[in-house]
């Protein structure tokens, strides 16, 4: 089955070893490009409870793949969903999305986007929605 890579509306969970690989690899680059400690990284994706963050590497480097269960393609879409929304809301400086995760915003009473996204799926949720006014919407 093939699955949407650069489409965060909709992803299957019954994916080729190929798809698994792209995956993980966007994934892990965009967590990167939000300069996440590892832990972090781990928490944001719910896999801190399986995996260490020392084995991260072998999963930046594509020697393994994610298991996509249904937690983790949730997870994903989330990821991918602020991913493009930070790309929308600074086109012309993408190292700002990494600044603007760590910084305080009024509207989540001076905390900051990822202290939201790293208390789990609510956070995650109120802060996609607040980068992308169309998720309310969808609601």
């Amino acid at each position: 089955m093939s699955a949407s890579i650069t489409n965060s509306k909709e992803i299957s969970i019954d994916l080729s070893e190929d798809e698994k690989n792209k995956l993980t690899f966007q994934l892990c680059q965009i967590l990167e490009n939000w300069k996440l400690e590892d832990a972090d990284q781990l928490c944001i994706l719910s896999l801190e409870d399986i995996l260490k963050p020392r084995h991260l590497y072998m999963y930046r480097r594509g020697d393994k793949a994610f298991d996509f269960t249904n937690e983790m393609a949730k997870r994903t879409k989330m990821i991918l969903g602020i991913d493009e929304s930070l790309g929308t809301t600074f086109p012309t400086n993408k190292e700002y999305a990494s600044v603007w995760l760590k910084r305080s915003v009024k509207k989540f009473k001076h905390k900051t986007p990822l202290e939201l996204m790293l208390s789990g799926d609510s956070g995650m949720n109120r802060v996609w929605h607040f980068l992308d006014c169309t998720q309310g919407w969808r609601s």
